[in-house]
């Protein structure tokens, strides 16, 4: 099983890259998504992380997804703390999704996670591939969403790792500044030159 972790910054394309990748039957884990189902799962790790950041992250008796993410993105310090509690158990999720993805004999398993070089991620992969996109086109595209206002867009910019960095640890990177049909085309050549 080949296993391939796609990252870039908030906006950049990872999910349109995912879902490239789908359609050549590869099993997606989005660390995001997986990460808060297994949060608003587990009772044990929400009251460690109520523990950490108090009565902010509170909400009528329980923990606020969106009060935490107000908090955690607030700081450095904030984010590390969060990812320091998260990233433990993401790791047991994506081991235990390799596992049954290759008794299940899936050919490509693709990591979809912003912070893969953050989290040491990369070490469970085979390759990497960053998706590199202009600031301004990744704000308007995160914009579109309508979940995040523009200061929120801008403070999870200036917290992730710079993209200079992530270039130079990525195994290969793509462009995504212009259109779809162009990104389609950089990843299935990218595709090709994957040993599946």
């Amino acid at each position: 099983m080949y296993k391939l972790g796609i990252t870039g910054g908030i906006g950049s394309g990872k999910s349109t890259a995912s879902d490239f990748f789908k359609e050549y039957n590869a099993l997606i884990f989005n660390a995001d998504k997986e990460a808060k189902k297994h949060l608003k799962k587990t009772s044990i790790l929400q009251n460690k992380i109520i523990d950490a950041f108090g009565e902010n992250v509170v909400e009528n008796n329980k923990l606020s997804l969106k009060k935490l993410a107000e908090v955690a993105f607030s700081s450095k310090l904030e984010q590390e703390i969060l990812n320091g509690l998260m990233w433990p158990e993401v790791f047991i999720l994506v081991d235990k999704a390799m596992e049954s993805a290759k008794k299940e004999k899936v050919k490509l398993f693709v990591l979809d996670a912003a912070m893969i070089f953050e989290g040491n991620f990369n070490h469970m992969l085979d390759r990497t591939l960053l998706i590199s996109t202009r600031k301004n086109i990744r704000l308007t595209r995160a914009l579109k969403r309508k979940n995040l206002h523009l200061e929120q867009i801008q403070n999870r910019m200036s917290l992730q790792m710079p993209e200079s960095k992530k270039k130079e640890m990525s195994d290969y990177v793509i462009e995504n500044n212009s259109s779809k049909e162009n990104f389609n085309k950089k990843l299935l050549q990218f595709y090709n030159t994957l040993s599946i």
